[in-house]
């Protein structure tokens, strides 16, 4: 049974590989083959029927996506609020039902990501809503080290995203017991310092945390601990089965276990963590008191099946395999080391979650295990169960959650300050580059096989390949980042890294930098700038100008910085085996597209020409300069905007490739068809940046070499093609 459950699993998962997503009639052959072998290979069989399941439940879930004009015009839409994210300047992001869109119900109903920038309070979680919107597919974007929003959107059933453009009708709904007890907690613990942690722990509302807050338990491993999981609907469980076997035995140990991880996990708005821990809990918990013993690994299997034949896109759910790796690690970890001590468990979990937590997170903190070892029992014997009371008494007796409430804000103001200190003082968050993460995994692998028979050779072999790779490097690179709409490229050699422009900063306090550039600097594995250079002033090319300055090293600051080099045509120096030409403006400025600091960068075989918002007017000067602008790469001015890139300039720069730095569906049309056919007829290769995702070229001789010809990754990743290609509902 065992072995079955884990292939149908592994089926259903298989869909995180698919490179694209095939067309629904392949589940017939498919279910053929699995019936076929059903007798011989029941494994096999399973696997299939799990490759089946999935495949049919994503074009179950994306079919209505191929409604014409879905994306090509604002749509009426009516829907129920079913989750609300809040964040800083009003701005909020509501996950909604769909029940109809311009009165046209589909099966099933889709859900959707809306931005919300109204001046009033954003709807709450149950109200229903009429309004108009602007839809996109479930699109991200797509840089290495970065969030992938795409995978994240599926992962929560959300198969398109976008933004109210006017509100029509809003009905709300009546407020929910759990909603008036959130309520009568936030008014009990409004005066206190510690009210976000205490939200976050009882009622699983993290909205409240800041991102210090967030920076500090991901630099000391212990976010689990504020997002309720299995480990706290576990602490729950098992203070019910303690206090039930005190009272009279083991049937009513059970059902207060039950009962009071059903409570917690309503109070935590039975979130997808709260759902997978208090799933296994209630089967083993069922197991016990029929009277039948399953192995640790025979509920996670079964819970798994269960969870991925409800909702196989689980399976692109980050925190879903961090869960079920965690309890599978814990398992081992009880097997392998021996005992159930709590050291030994926390020593067994970190080593085996290590190379996870790194490939996800980028990095790893080595104050991890003395922490959670000092803050579990903490939060089991103390904090958890004193919640818990202040939850019951909150309506009944709040004269009794009051001062359980003061008491714990009394120990945790004290506790966060001693973490927020550790983590600023020691610094133990180690970012880690896509090699460091490499070498570590193979050292990983090696230090096992070298205790095997024979094993020293492969160790060995292993050893002379790390120190080989990382001087395998083209002389120079060029990234084009995906930054939305808005620009930003880096250009490297070795180590060594030059920024043109910084991507958009916005009021909400969504920023290019923490989202793209800071998370690709770190899987390269660079740590300062020698350059940055800011074309000019508008916010989606300077947005993150002085925040970079804060955050690394700047060698070099150029161009429209109120303390740096102003950029002016003629200067030239050299980096490395590049030479730096500034060609435009002819006077400092910086403040107007005309005046963007447009950088000549090249080998003396290969050069790449960078613009930033140059238009007509500023290219027919730059022309009468008599300046050389030929390049093989040419980054177009403005995005591709018709108002640039005029015919005369493009024969003047002569480029084997062009690089739009326009957004997806961006609500101006970049790059203009105009500009588009322009470079056709210049033989051109072309690319957007907003369609491909980031644009990463090598030097290779007199010619560019693309390294990533199509947008990379698995199929959800390339959506908005199989759209394209896909034959519209009729």
């Amino acid at each position: 049974m065992d072995k079955r459950l884990f292939f149908f699993c592994a089926g259903v998962s298989s869909l995180l590989l698919w490179p694209w997503l095939p067309a629904w009639d392949w589940w017939l052959p498919l279910a053929l083959l699995g019936v076929s072998c059903w007798r011989s290979r029941p494994a096999t069989a399973c696997f299939l029927f799990g490759m089946i399941w999935s495949l049919c439940y994503s074009h179950w879930q994306l079919g209505w996506l191929q409604h014409p004009g879905l994306f090509q015009r604002s749509q009426i839409m009516a829907g129920t609020v079913e989750a609300v994210q809040r964040r800083d300047k009003g701005a909020s992001r509501l996950i909604v039902s769909l029940k109809s869109i311009d009165g046209q119900v589909f099966s099933p109903q889709p859900r959707v990501l809306l931005s919300w920038y109204g001046e009033g309070p954003a709807p709450a979680e149950g109200d229903f809503i009429r309004s108009v919107s602007r839809l996109q597919p479930p699109h991200g974007l797509h840089n290495p080290g970065g969030f992938d929003s795409a995978r994240w959107l599926l992962g929560q059933g959300i198969t398109a995203r976008g933004y109210l453009t006017g509100s029509l009708h809003h009905q709300p709904a009546p407020p929910s017991r759990r909603t008036r007890l959130l309520e009568a907690f936030r008014d009990l613990s409004a005066e206190l310092p510690s009210q976000r942690w205490l939200l976050a722990l009882s009622f699983g509302d993290r909205s409240q945390l800041q991102a210090q807050d967030w920076e500090t338990l991901r630099a000391l491993g212990v976010s689990h601990l504020f997002a309720i999981s299995g480990l706290h609907i576990g602490l729950v469980a098992g203070l019910g089965l303690l206090l039930g076997r005190l009272g009279g035995g083991r049937l009513p140990g059970a059902l207060l276990a039950a009962g009071l991880a059903l409570g917690y996990a309503w109070l935590a708005g039975f979130s997808l963590p709260t759902q997978r821990a208090l799933l296994m809990l209630l089967l083993w918990l069922a197991l016990t008191g029929w009277g039948r013993f399953w192995s640790g690994r025979r509920i996670l299997l079964v819970t798994m099946a269960l969870l991925l034949a409800g909702m196989p896109w689980l399976a692109l759910n980050q925190g879903f395999w961090l869960s079920v790796l965690a309890v599978a690690a814990l398992l081992a970890s009880a097997g392998w080391l021996g005992g159930r001590s709590l050291w030994r468990l926390q020593l067994g979990l970190t080593l085996l979650l290590l190379p996870l937590v790194m490939v996800l997170f980028g990095g790893l903190s080595w104050l991890s295990l003395p922490v959670n070892l000092l803050l579990i029992p903490l939060f089991s014997l103390l904090f958890i169960p004193l919640l818990l009371l202040a939850c019951l008494a909150l309506v009944p007796l709040p004269g009794l959650a009051r001062p359980v409430l003061a008491l714990l804000d009394g120990l945790f103001a004290p506790l966060m300050a001693s973490l927020h200190w550790l983590e600023q003082v020691l610094s133990p968050w180690l970012v880690l580059s896509a090699f460091g993460q490499g070498a570590l995994l193979l050292v990983l692998l090696v230090l096992p096989a070298a205790l095997l028979p024979g094993g020293r050779g492969v160790a060995g072999l292993a050893l002379y390949l790390l120190l080989l790779l990382p001087w395998s490097r083209p002389a120079w690179e060029v990234r084009v980042l995906d930054v939305g709409q808005g620009l930003s490229v880096l250009v490297t050699q070795g180590r060594e890294a030059l920024l043109y422009d910084t991507g958009n900063r916005f009021p909400t306090g969504f920023n290019m930098a923490d989202a793209v550039i800071l998370p690709l600097l770190g899987h390269l594995g660079v740590d300062r700038l020698e350059y940055l250079v800011v074309s000019h002033d508008d916010s989606d090319h300077s947005g993150n100008r002085d925040y970079l300055a804060s955050v690394l090293p700047v060698t070099h600051r150029r161009g429209a910085w109120p303390d740096g080099q102003h950029c002016r045509a003629g200067q030239s120096e050299q980096w490395g085996r590049l030479r730096l030409r500034v060609l435009w403006p002819l006077a400092p400025s910086g403040h107007s597209n005309n005046d963007s600091c447009v950088l000549h960068i090249g080998d003396g075989r290969l050069s790449l020409l960078l613009t930033g918002d140059i238009e007509a007017p500023a290219e027919r000067a730059l022309l009468a300069t008599g300046q050389a602008l030929g390049a093989q790469l040419l980054l177009s001015p403005h995005h591709g905007s018709r108002s640039s890139s005029t015919e005369a300039f493009n024969r003047a720069v002569a480029p084997d490739w062009v690089v739009h730095t326009a957004g997806f569906y961006n609500r101006w049309g970049f790059p203009s068809p105009e500009v588009v056919a322009r470079f056709e007829r210049q033989g051109v290769a072309q690319l957007t940046t907003g369609e491909h995702g980031m644009v990463h070229l090598a030097a290779d001789g007199h010619h560019w070499r693309l390294l990533n010809p199509r947008r990379s990754g698995a199929w959800y990743h390339r959506l908005n093609a199989w759209l394209q290609e896909a034959k519209p509902l009729e």
